[in-house]
């Protein structure tokens, strides 16, 4: 019992003294092939070689640096070079923490005073003219659209108050900022709210372009090229690079047709025009970026993208970097059109929708139009006394010959035998029923123009207004 004792606190003691895991930072320099990394463990700074090896370049000195603040992620730091300084600002996601390494003096030192916020993890993180951005990310079971830039004097990160159609969502692996042509594109995103729903709650496929000058986001378009688009409803990408002009990534999932890597290109400048790079001499472009760490990231400089290649040959453990131009790249690959650009397809779907659309509002309308037309004539026919009904047929029967007299209404109902006063009063209550009766179905119209006649101004014709006449006509 007590040997067994001894043994448990024996591996007790051997285990504990192991780190479990140990805290490394490691990061490809800006348009490098050189990679670095510090073990905070160990406190020894590594670079990489020639044959993608690491050799140790001695210790590393710290400067007001926490290692209970650090974590080891590779692909949550986020190395930028600022005009007028040397070293390397290395921007830690999921934290906000900024850190500068002068490798002259194998230093590294905490910039900010941020505290521990968790929400920005796969955030786009750059660096424009003398200023540090990140922008977007997801943390708290929810993507965000949150624009930040760090503040030297206050050591903090700040809120970018922007304007314009801001995309819902912004995601390291669907935006991009092109230092070539100071542009930041958005294409597209996926929001998530996992405290809603487990699932994506809201695809975009839009394009957005972010103005620094006047912090507007411009919606440039939507995705209609059939590639890109399934691209975009799938997984995000492996990789997404800038390359002068060119927007370079990697689709996450397999393309139909292609059974090795290849890329998918956007030229920004020329209406976004797209290509895919199908791969002739079939480098390896994703498999080595998870299995052998930075090393093997693929990096762009320029409009020339490096692609770190492991040889599969004895003896083991070659390597080396293949340069491609994007001319090459541009050459070998397949053209795409524009990835904003409706297809003749589904432009004559759309024209034919919009014809199907017309037609059928022509024929509810003209329905429609029908039912009121039937309502007023049913209105007319109850509405109207027999009396009524044959002076409105006698006023429209004359309405082309002109105005009628008096003495011709009292002819055609034949009154004319009666004693004046007595066709006076038939008229006049014949006249005021006709007005009654009209001005019930078509309210605010004026019914009968009233005239003095010509040969006798004691006189008065009568004749159906033009507004009635045409109102009747199409009943």
């Amino acid at each position: 019992m007590r040997l067994f004792s001894q043994l448990n606190l024996f591996f007790i003691l051997l285990f504990g003294a192991i780190p479990m895991s140990a805290q490394v930072f490691s990061w490809r320099e800006p348009e490098s092939s050189t990679c670095y990394k510090i073990d905070f463990t160990l406190n020894r700074l590594y670079e990489s070689n020639v044959q993608g090896q690491w050799q140790e370049k001695g210790e590393v000195k710290y400067l007001n640096v926490k290692l209970g603040d650090l974590y080891s992620s590779s692909n949550a730091i986020n190395p930028m070079k600022l005009k007028g300084r040397k070293g390397t600002f290395l921007v830690m996601e999921c934290s906000g923490q900024v850190y500068y390494f002068d490798l002259a003096t194998r230093t590294i030192s905490r910039e900010d005073l941020t505290f521990y916020r968790g929400a920005n993890c796969q955030a786009v993180q750059f660096a424009r003219k003398d200023t540090l951005y990140s922008l977007g990310g997801y943390g708290f079971w929810q993507s965000t659209n949150v624009m930040t830039q760090f503040n030297f004097v206050s050591k903090e990160w700040t809120h970018i108050l922007a304007s314009g159609e801001i995309p819902k969502a912004i995601h390291k692996k669907r935006a991009i900022y092109l230092p070539g042509i100071d542009r930041f594109i958005v294409l597209g995103s996926h929001r998530i709210n996992q405290t809603e729903s487990a699932d994506i709650t809201e695809s975009d496929y839009s394009i957005y372009d972010y103005q620094f000058s006047t912090k507007k986001f411009v919606k440039l378009g939507q995705v209609h090229e059939p590639l890109l688009r399934q691209l975009l409803e799938g997984e995000s990408s492996n990789f997404i690079l800038a390359m002068g002009r060119y927007i370079v990534f990697s689709p996450f999932q397999g393309v139909p047709g292609y059974n090795h890597d290849l890329l998918y290109i956007i030229d920004v400048k020329d209406s976004f025009k797209a290509y895919l790079w199908t791969n002739p001499a079939r480098f390896q472009i994703r498999k080595f970026i998870e299995e052998r760490g930075i090393i093997y990231n693929v990096f762009s400089k320029g409009e020339t993208l490096f692609l770190p290649q492991a040889l599969e040959t004895y003896p083991v453990g070659g390597f080396k970097i293949v340069e491609i131009p994007i001319k090459t790249m541009l050459a070998e690959s397949k053209p795409l059109g524009a990835i904003m650009e409706r297809s003749l397809i589904d432009t004559m779907q759309d024209f034919a929708l919009i014809g199907l659309g017309v037609l059928i509002l022509f024929f509810v309308l003209r329905f429609l139009i029908s039912l009121k037309r039937r309502k007023k004539k049913n209105q007319l026919r109850m509405i109207l006394g027999p009396n009524e009904k044959q002076f409105l047929d006698f006023l429209r029967l004359n309405y082309r010959q002109g105005y009628v007299s008096g003495h011709q209404i009292v002819a055609f109902f034949g009154k004319h035998k009666s004693s004046p006063e007595s066709q006076r009063q038939f008229r006049a209550k014949l006249i005021e029923g006709l007005n009654k009766s009209l001005g019930v179905i078509f309210p605010g119209e004026q019914v009968l123009d009233i005239q003095a006649d010509d040969k006798d101004q004691r006189m008065l014709t009568y004749r159906l207004t033009d507004s009635i006449y045409q109102a009747l006509k199409k009943l």
